[in-house]
């Protein structure tokens, strides 16, 4: 409604200029031809800003929808502890992370991050859990005493090379494979993937948003 408004004064003070003199005939029509292509190339250019697009500053949420959210379906073979991973990602909020035996700073900053954000949900903390999927036949000894130290609540799966090109499709966003992403993702309790996070994403921002989700929804 706003942008019809601006159209049609913009077009009733070209059209005074010309009958006053001030624009000829084809200056006042090409005019107002970028008067009426302006507002598509803004949205344009603010879509295309970045990878992600652009996000209004009023946006309450830190972290990028996946919109649609993705049903998972993850493969039978994949359990963690005698439990298949689909059954796993059922009835609680799963922080997700996928990188591979390398694990290094940027992975343990994302892992650190979920802990983190776990934890300062105090009450809720057992609606949450945090899975680290790895990409790799066996856990190196340094990465194991690491994960056993510090994040001994965290499951970590192994993934075989076949489970791993399984699980591209339905984690890739953008152009960027998603080991090389290195994003945290927010998988419902209902085993829908609906949001990521950046590597460099503020854990306070994740805090925010998962309190959220947990203070408005009736399931996990």
């Amino acid at each position: 409604m706003q942008t019809s408004n601006f159209r049609s004064r913009s077009g009733r003070i070209l059209a005074a200029a010309r009958q006053r003199g001030f624009l000829t005939s084809r200056q006042a029509l090409v005019l107002l031809g970028l008067i009426f292509l302006a507002p598509t190339f803004v949205a344009w250019v603010m879509h295309h800003s970045s990878d992600e697009g652009w996000k209004p500053e009023g946006t309450t949420n830190r972290g990028n929808l996946v919109h649609p959210a993705r049903p998972l379906e993850m493969p039978a073979d994949m359990v963690n502890d005698g439990v298949s991973l689909q059954d796993y990602l059922q009835g609680k909020w799963t922080l997700l992370y996928i990188d591979g035996a390398d694990c290094g700073d940027a992975c343990r900053n994302n892992l650190y991050k979920m802990r983190q954000v776990r934890v300062a949900q105090n009450e809720n903390m057992k609606r949450v859990q945090t899975l680290f999927l790895l990409d790799a036949d066996t856990i190196p000894d340094e990465l194991a005493g690491f994960l056993a130290q510090e994040h001994k609540d965290m499951a970590v799966v192994l993934l075989s090379a076949a489970q791993a090109a399984g699980l591209e499709p339905r984690f890739r966003i953008g152009e960027s494979p998603v080991r090389q992403a290195r994003r945290v993702y927010i998988v419902d309790p209902l085993g829908n993937l609906m949001m990521y996070y950046q590597p460099d994403a503020d854990a306070r921002g994740m805090l925010r948003d998962l309190q959220k989700l947990l203070k408005y929804s009736k399931i996990g």
